[in-house]
């Protein structure tokens, strides 16, 4: 109620209404009590100037009968009438027997009528047992004060006429006052009435109804503010479009930036947030009021920017670094740059901060330069890789052709064991230069596949029966399980019996004497899986992640020859074909390459 500007108009007119009609009555009251008591104790004064006239012979015979006279002239006047001496003692009184009076000299009528010539107090009278005002005065002779006249009155008829006269102020002041507060709403209702229906309005305009016009019916100050309403709607409707546009303008370039854009304020707390950052920062965002595993996928990013709105960045990103970076750039007011590694090997970024001109907050770029780092350092292992497996037949090319200078080569039998260990060491120099432009081919697409239906059974088969005379030779088991009624595979037959070649070659190689290898192969929706178990020394756990890399070996396998080129190139011819290829193992245990490949449709 008090919000209403209508009630807050007639309550503050009902408020003076009543203080002033309330201060006003207590006035009177006030005014006609105290005019009443005056005339009152004006009246009280006269008749005791009287009563100590008619006593003066009494005080001057010394006589006994001014009791009498006390009585007989309390009776006339209808009052109380008491004779004092000047030293107090109760001489005579009209109502009570003044013997058994107690001495009146400390009373503050006599004490005041002693000192002034007129006396007068209200108090409870002991006696009567109600209140009383008494008015004394001096009684003289021969100029000499010789005793105290008093006149006195119970206020109980003075109350009852002073209560009816305040009753009836009282109450016309309560009539004035309901009149006036009808009248003061009535004229606040009448004055609030066109504002309210003004503001009725303009609340459907900031709910977006601003098609919505508003009448102007009249010419005063309300029909100004009608018009100045409806100029408003028609410029707000065009800025809410324009910006509307702008808005969806640059909400779809940060929700498709691959880099991630967060926005904090000048107390470091996050106001925005697009869906990369998302990407980049999600755990620690999960967990209040959901629990874990809840939440995947496109609902977990919505989730994510919900929870992370409001927090403090170093709550949203996890990391100290990151967050100094934006530190630097609040307290500095200058743009910072960094690199940062999040959780060493899991994500590396280059993070640059930037305070946002004329307001107090800072946007942070983050750019995900994972993929970049990996590459660099896949190059750098390559050229280390290629310059390992290059140093070696290179060297020995040089140490015979040395030897064979120095004179070796007139000795018949020592020159063609040298010229057969050039020839073997020149076939593994032509063997990677091979794999290398196979691989450089398959990479950019120049070598091409010619997939066609292929009897996934026959090939595996083929390649099993081409090996099998190595395998036996180290006494290996060799078993292929495939089987009956297997769908042909839309491959390349020849890149494929290249993988399986690879993958039983290596098998053989690292399978120790008197071991097993299984070759199978069963359907697995829509593809054909494809594995090469072997009992052999097994794959250490920190080589698996990089068998598939260019030149990697793991240290028991560069003893075994071979260029480190093999996997890396099956690894991309099945991937040519749209299917996955990975490796499990235990070390010591063996291990399992498996690869997929599409079924011919």
């Amino acid at each position: 109620m008090f919000r209403s500007i209508r009630w807050r108009i007639a309550i503050a007119f009902i408020v003076l209404i009543i203080v002033c009609i309330g201060g006003l009555s207590a006035y009177l009251v006030h005014f006609v009590r105290g005019d009443y008591l005056s005339n009152l104790e004006s009246q009280l004064a006269n008749q005791a100037r009287l009563v100590g006239d008619v006593s003066v012979p009494y005080f001057v015979s010394g006589g006994t009968s001014v009791d009498v006279v006390a009585k007989r002239l309390g009776e006339q006047i209808a009052a109380r009438v008491t004779i004092i001496d000047k030293g107090g003692v109760v001489l005579g009184d009209s109502d009570e027997n003044p013997g058994a009076m107690e001495n009146h000299g400390d009373r503050s009528e006599v004490i005041e009528a002693l000192s002034s010539g007129i006396g007068s107090s209200i108090r409870y009278s002991t006696t009567l047992g109600c209140d009383m005002i008494y008015v004394a005065a001096p009684v003289t002779v021969n100029g000499e004060v010789v005793g105290i006249s008093r006149v006195s009155l119970p206020l109980t008829e003075v109350n009852e006429s002073l209560g009816h006269i305040t009753r009836t102020i009282v109450s016309g002041a309560a009539i004035a006052a309901v009149i006036a507060v009808l009248l003061a709403i009535q004229i606040s209702r009448a004055t609030t009435e066109p504002v309210k229906k003004l503001t009725r309005m303009s609340k459907g305009m900031a709910e977006g109804k601003l098609d919505q016009r508003i009448v102007v019916t009249s010419r005063d100050e309300v029909g100004d503010l009608a018009g100045a309403f409806n100029q408003m709607a028609a410029k707000l409707k065009e800025m809410i479009s324009l910006l509307t546009a702008e808005r969806d303008k640059m909400s779809s370039i940060l929700s498709n930036m691959a880099d991630g854009i967060i926005v904090v304020d000048g107390e470091g707390k996050v106001t925005m947030l697009n869906l990369a950052a998302e990407r980049m920062f999600p755990s620690p965002l999960k967990g209040e009021g959901e629990g874990e595993g809840e939440g995947e996928g496109e609902g977990e990013g919505e989730g994510s920017h919900d929870k992370a709105l409001g927090h403090t960045f170093i709550e949203v990103v996890h990391d100290h670094e990151i967050d100094g970076i934006l530190q630097r750039c609040l307290k500095g007011g200058e743009q910072q740059t960094g690199l940062v590694e999040t959780e060493p090997g899991k994500q590396f970024l280059g993070v640059i901060a930037t305070l946002i001109t004329g307001q107090s907050g800072c946007v942070v770029l983050l750019q995900d330069l994972t993929e970049l780092r990996r590459l660099e350092t896949v190059r750098r292992d390559f050229i280390a890789n290629i310059s390992h497996e290059l140093r070696t037949p290179v060297a020995s090319l040089k140490v015979l052709a040395e030897t064979l200078q120095e004179g070796a080569i007139d000795d018949s039998t020592v020159a063609k064991d040298f010229l057969k260990k050039i020839n073997i060491e020149t076939d593994k120099l032509t063997q990677m230069v091979n794999e290398l432009s196979e691989l450089s081919g398959i990479e950019s697409g120049e070598t091409s596949l010619k997939p066609r239906p292929i009897d996934i059974g026959e090939v595996m088969a083929g390649v099993v029966e081409r090996l099998r005379p190595q395998a036996d030779r180290t006494n290996i088991s060799l078993a292929v399980d495939i089987p009956p009624n297997l769908p042909e595979a839309m491959a390349d037959k020849e890149r494929v019996e290249q993988v399986l070649v690879n993958l039983l070659h290596n098998a053989i190689k690292f399978t120790p004497s008197g071991g097993r290898i299984d070759c199978l192969a069963k359907i697995e929706g829509d593809n054909i899986l494809i594995s090469v178990t072997d009992t052999g020394v097994g794959i250490p756990a920190d080589d698996l992640p990089r068998i598939f890399e260019r030149f990697y070996k793991a240290d028991k396998s560069r003893a075994g020859g071979g260029t480190g080129l093999g996997l890396t190139i099956a690894k991309h011819i099945v991937e040519a074909h749209g299917g996955k290829i990975w490796a499990e193992s235990i070390e010591g245990k063996g291990a399992t390459f498996t690869f997929t490949l599409p079924l011919s449709t």
